[in-house]
């Protein structure tokens, strides 16, 4: 079974059918875990006096470990107590669907929850009401720096701007400028043409999943909002709509170099 390493942003494919987010997460990390431990879930079975069968349900997001199911599980995978406290949190909270996380003095992502869905993401389509956002990954310190041009690991990305924002931009190109313009290179943004109504007042993200319902990521200032299955509707619309109505690739990377000028 492909695993995931929560946090790292290490991803590989992981036939996850969880219910809601909460899940999807404590799965794949204690099925990192054990991997990384080196256990079968036949031995983890045994060892935790459960049916192998049990224990692939809770390796794949089917089912919630209770909370006794949870220690016997964090005491023989070896997981770091601050990583215990999250999962028992996840596992407490298993069955809601919509999050809302502060930003500590440290970082935007205290449990690294953004940056564990988004590894876990087949395709990320996002949607910047300015140069600079939305951020990548939920990094910390406010950072706006983006991932690799067009992708992150095997996830595609795709980043959608309005041409008012492209236009805004200073044309003595700066840091975060330089970097989209690298991204347009590599297929990894579409324009928005401004004949386009507004559909989205602020950045969002869109997650998708192979098994898994899309999830929207919001930015709100020192805020993240993330939102499953009914509430996210709205935005997985709204960004199609985006989609549907942006320039083609390669049209993008025109409008940027006749603004901008060519770039390396």
């Amino acid at each position: 079974m492909a695993v995931h390493k929560a946090g790292s942003g290490a991803r590989l494919r992981h036939d996850i059918r969880a219910k809601t987010a909460r899940a999807l997460l404590l799965s794949t990390e204690l099925d990192s875990a054990r991997v990384e431990r080196g256990f079968t879930t036949r031995q983890l079975a045994e060892l935790m006096t459960m049916s192998p069968a049990m224990i692939n349900r809770i390796m794949n997001g089917r089912r919630i470990p209770d909370a006794l199911e949870l220690g016997g599980l964090c005491a023989l995978l070896d997981i770091p107590p601050r990583r215990r406290e999250h999962l028992y949190g996840l596992r407490r909270a298993s069955e809601e669907m919509n999050w809302v996380i502060h930003a500590t003095p440290s970082t935007r992502d205290p449990d690294d929850v953004v940056r564990s869905l988004w590894s876990l993401a087949d395709g990320i389509t996002t949607y910047a009401t300015s140069v600079t956002g939305p951020r990548a990954l939920g990094n910390s310190g406010g950072s706006t720096a983006l991932a690799s041009p067009g992708h992150h690991g095997d996830t595609i990305w795709t980043r959608y701007v309005s041409a008012d924002a492209i236009e805004r931009a200073p044309y003595d190109l700066g840091t975060q400028e330089l970097r989209l313009a690298r991204l347009a290179r590599f297929d990894g943004i579409r324009i928005v043409p401004r004949t386009t109504p507004p559909l989205l007042q602020h950045p969002v993200r869109v997650l998708h999943f192979r098994t898994f319902s899309p999830v929207a990521v919001l930015d709100l200032d020192f805020t993240t909002v993330i939102l499953e299955k009914d509430s996210a509707v709205h935005y997985v619309d709204s960004l199609r709509r985006v989609a549907e109505s942006a320039l083609s690739t390669g049209d993008s990377r025109k409008v940027l170099a006749r603004l901008w000028g060519e770039f390396d």
